[in-house]
């Protein structure tokens, strides 16, 4: 290992534990709601805090095009309707 790359990782690996010391602190200011806006949340109704998709139709079509060299080569895609 060179000098260079271990005071690199060095550095950087000080610099991560900053980072993370100051993200570590946010949720705890975040957690300080006043006590009836919790109660608030917590009350409300199950099916409106989740989201639900539909999964997407989807069709493969595929068609013959010529390669480079001439010859017939089928080509397919995914179609979403």
């Amino acid at each position: 290992m060179n000098r260079r790359s271990f005071v690199t990782a060095l550095f950087g690996g000080i610099a991560a534990s900053a980072v993370g010391a100051s993200i570590a602190s946010t949720p705890a200011a975040a957690a300080s709601l006043a006590t009836e806006d919790a109660a608030r949340l917590d009350a409300a109704p199950a099916e409106f805090s989740q989201y639900w998709r539909r999964p997407r139709r989807r069709r493969t079509v595929c068609t013959v095009r010529r390669n480079r060299f001439g010859r017939p080569v089928r080509v397919c895609r995914t179609v979403y309707y």
